[in-house]
């Protein structure tokens, strides 16, 4: 497997579980057994109103936005957190049509480093589809303030900040202290709780270690270590380290999921998503098991997705799943962009140890 499947597999990965996991995300599993059987949803479906498309939420575009975020301060040379705050406040544009400062309002053009990487995320109609996004999200960006870990505007630990934070894993393949960090930075620009913005940081740095080759088992150990040397990191550390003890028990994992949570926080959905990768070891039995649940399904789903979808590259998702997915151009072209620069990134550092 080259290291393209892997930026692939994370970025499809996430989308399909968001597809799969958007249709029953208000059900709880009993109703998702009325409607589709004792098994539950099996597949990601397709809408018939939407020309045949498999439907992303707000979790597959804040992800999108992320990338954008992450090549935007690259390419012109700002702080991480300065391009995810741009990126996020054309998601925030797209979701209500409003500008908060006039000197936003060029933000929303096509910007020098779509041209040269060949996208234009603004032109994406399908982003601008309002599919429940969520409300501490678009609170916290009308604020029109940069919030930062330090100047939080509310104390907020919702899981909308892990379900966005995959490619920023992606952007620093092979540094998970570096992933880490600036998963902190980038949750804190909406939410002002340690859950979210760690919870955040350990998913980043997890996908930083699988998107270099890492597995499962050393990718979380490594994030865990980094997390331990956070002085807030204890209670994250707790419920993660309970969701891989659920995983090595004989409990039913409808059970073991409930002793965990719902999903709609961070840590939550953090430790779901870990929980049912250890459990099933792959990724289209992760996923289903991620969204057939009583909780946020699409973002479990989707964490799940992209977690799975790092360490087994694209090929690990069902063709019948990512077959007609809505915006598959623009993340195919966004997990090549972030993958060309992690190249470009990789080829510079050895020309100066040489």
């Amino acid at each position: 497997m080259d290291g393209l499947d892997r930026f692939m597999g994370c970025m499809f990965g996430g989308a399909v579980g968001d597809a799969l996991g958007f249709v029953i995300e208000f059900d709880d599993l009993k109703t998702i057994h009325k409607k589709y059987g004792p098994y539950g949803l099996r597949t990601v479906l397709k809408s018939a109103k939407n020309g045949n498309k498999s439907l992303i939420s707000d979790d597959t575009q804040l992800a999108l936005f992320t990338a954008d975020g992450m090549l935007w301060a690259d390419h012109d040379g700002l702080e991480p957190s300065d391009g995810l705050y741009r990126a996020y406040m054309r998601w925030y544009y797209t979701q209500t049509e409003r500008i908060i400062h006039p000197e936003q309002e060029k933000w929303m053009k096509r910007q020098p480093h779509e041209v040269d990487f060949d996208y234009d995320i603004m032109g994406e109609e399908a982003l601008f589809a309002r599919r429940s996004p969520g409300k501490i999200c678009l609170t916290s960006l009308a604020s029109g303030k940069k919030l930062t870990r330090q100047e939080p505007l509310n104390h907020s630990c919702g899981s909308s900040t892990v379900m966005r934070a995959a490619p920023i894993g992606l952007f620093y393949a092979g540094d998970p202290e570096k992933a880490f960090a600036v998963g902190c930075q980038a949750a804190s620009l909406t939410h002002g709780s340690p859950e979210a913005y760690l919870s955040t940081a350990t998913l980043s740095a997890m996908i930083a270690s699988l998107a270099a080759g890492k597995n499962i088992s050393a990718a979380l150990g490594g994030a865990l270590r980094i997390l331990q040397a956070d002085p807030e990191g204890t209670p994250l550390m707790k419920t993660i380290l309970r969701a891989v003890d659920e995983a090595v028990t004989d409990r039913n994992p409808v059970r073991s999921m409930k002793k965990l949570g719902l999903g709609k926080k961070a840590d939550e959905a953090l430790a779901l998503a870990v929980y049912c990768v250890l459990k099933t070891g792959h990724l289209k039995d992760a996923v289903l098991m991620a969204c057939n649940q009583d909780g946020d399904s699409d973002t479990c789903g989707a964490i799940c997705g992209n977690i799975m979808g790092t360490q087994d590259g694209v090929q690990a998702i069902p063709k019948s799943w990512r077959g007609n997915l809505e915006c598959d151009d623009l993340i195919r072209k966004l997990s090549q962009c972030l993958y060309d620069h992690h190249q470009t990134s990789q080829e510079e550092s050895e020309a100066v140890s040489h």
